[in-house]
């Protein structure tokens, strides 16, 4: 019986990409860091800060979350982090694994030789997801922790569980858009078209997100936004998990996955 996971294609991807994944584990740490070390000097400007925040306009405060509050530092992390810097940043490692674990080797013509080991397509499949899944684990890790360790060293009060509770939520965010990068990059020979794909993808679900809070129209089709399902501050403000919300994320991941291998699966692939 095969092995579900090939060690030695994960061993592989580990080595190969080690520099990029330790990058993008220094950039969101270091970013974490930065939060933490401002929050001190915002202190003084709390009041003038929450001040010009209820003076923005409702649907632009309702894109960002129209109940937060700048002067927490929940809140705080919150508008200056959460909400989209850390995709900002995150998310593109998703993309940049998901796109290069079909698409990216049949560009380079490196999957003949692949295909060429006694290695079934499905088993290649679950390999590359499964670095995926550890190089998200590495990267919420370094989010969170520098979040964790500076916050009662800058007096800061945070519910430790929503923090967890947030790493969750964005683990499953990053692995939603990975899996659908997973798709695009098994329908195509171009890594740079699957880029592009899951790029517009991302687009147009955060132009939806954003523009439903202007149009009642638009917000009929909220939910087809992943970012619908992303509530940063609920989770570090109560820790209250929305379980639906991970449910939508972990199925869709599954799902486009799925799909991906079997696409993959029955390709005939040129190289």
């Amino acid at each position: 019986m095969n092995k579900l996971i090939n060690t030695n294609l994960l061993g592989r991807s580990l080595m190969d990409r080690r520099l990029t994944l330790g990058i993008y584990c220094l950039g969101v740490a270091a970013y974490s860091l930065m939060i933490i070390a401002i929050w001190p000097s915002m202190q003084g400007n709390l009041d003038a800060m929450e001040q010009l925040w209820q003076n923005y306009p409702e649907g632009l405060k309702a894109a960002f979350g129209a109940d937060v509050s700048i002067s927490s530092f929940d809140g705080f992390l919150t508008l200056e982090y959460f909400s989209l810097m850390w995709v900002i940043i995150s998310a593109p490692f998703a993309v940049s694994v998901a796109t290069a674990a079909f698409a990216g080797d049949i560009e380079k013509g490196t999957m003949e030789l692949l295909l060429s080991q006694p290695i079934p397509r499905w088993v290649i499949s679950s390999s590359r997801m499964a670095y995926l899944n550890i190089g998200l684990l590495l990267i919420i890790t370094a989010t969170m922790l520098p979040v964790i360790i500076g916050a009662p060293l800058v007096d800061a009060k945070l519910n430790m569980g929503g923090v967890l509770a947030l790493g969750l939520q964005g683990f499953l965010l990053f692995l939603c858009i990975g899996a659908i990068g997973f798709l695009f990059s098994a329908l195509t020979s171009d890594r740079g078209r699957a880029i592009f794909m899951v790029t517009g993808v991302l687009i147009v679900s955060y132009a939806l997100d954003i523009l439903s809070q202007f149009s009642h129209a638009v917000d009929k089709l909220h939910f087809l936004s992943l970012f619908d399902y992303y509530d940063p501050y609920r989770y570090l403000h109560s820790a209250d998990i929305a379980w639906g919300d991970l449910a939508v994320l972990l199925g869709v991941a599954v799902v486009a996955f799925l799909a991906a291998t079997a696409i993959f699966q029955r390709r005939d692939i040129a190289v």
